[in-house]
């Protein structure tokens, strides 16, 4: 365990310190994400997932922001799962409330999610309403070993801001490695580019490096 713990590591910090050119550009920036995952079964239908995170930022980005999510899903059919919950997001004293509704489909190795958000900030005109499309493929590899890839797109479909129309807030794609160190601990490392289009400007560009532990009961 020390050695694949070693590994991830490395690899988590290897990750951080790689920065491609375009990531020393003004529109770029790099954000270090920690997350924490608690999830299991309440009944042979029915999944609860309690995750959190810390996710370190520039200023200009909003500064540091802690997280704290809880989602139930229940099976409707095989490889297919229905849920909601909420989640609170804090950075700097500026909270975000954010109840979700999603949907979970598998198939093979991939699964298809989407996900509806309404998001409540401190001093918005109103509530924002974004949806959420991923892909994502998961691929075993030997002695506990998992790699996956994924990308996601989310569209705002009511702006916080009023006289704002909906548009394309994000794109995201995502790269992760995982290892099982025992049936009740996982522990990760991924990497992810986020793409935040702005109109006639150039995209700003997001590396996020990520470290993530899951714990199952």
């Amino acid at each position: 365990m020390g050695h694949t713990v070693r590994n991830l590591a490395l690899l988590a910090a290897l990750v951080a310190a790689w920065q491609p050119s375009s990531a020393l550009a003004d529109n770029d920036d790099t954000q270090l994400w920690q997350f924490v995952f608690l999830t299991g079964d309440l009944d042979k239908d029915t999944r609860l997932t309690v995750d959190a995170s810390q996710r370190w930022r520039e200023e200009a980005r909003g500064g540091e922001q802690q997280t704290l999510r809880l989602t139930i899903e229940q099976t409707i059919a095989p490889g297919v799962r229905i849920g909601g919950g909420g989640a609170v997001f804090d950075a700097g004293g500026l909270t975000e409330i954010r109840p979700h509704q999603q949907i979970v489909i598998g198939r093979g190795r991939f699964e298809l999610r989407t996900r509806l958000e309404e998001r409540f900030f401190d001093g918005a005109d109103r509530m924002e309403l974004r949806l959420r499309q991923r892909i994502q493929y998961n691929q075993p590899l030997r002695n506990g070993w998992r790699a996956s890839i994924g990308a996601e797109w989310l569209g705002l479909l009511q702006d916080r801001s009023a006289g704002r129309g909906s548009s394309t807030e994000q794109w995201r794609a995502q790269a992760g490695l995982a290892y099982k160190v025992s049936d009740r601990l996982e522990l990760g490392a991924n990497y992810w580019m986020i793409a935040q289009p702005r109109g006639g400007q150039p995209a700003r560009y997001t590396h996020v490096p990520q470290t993530v532990m899951t714990f199952r009961f």
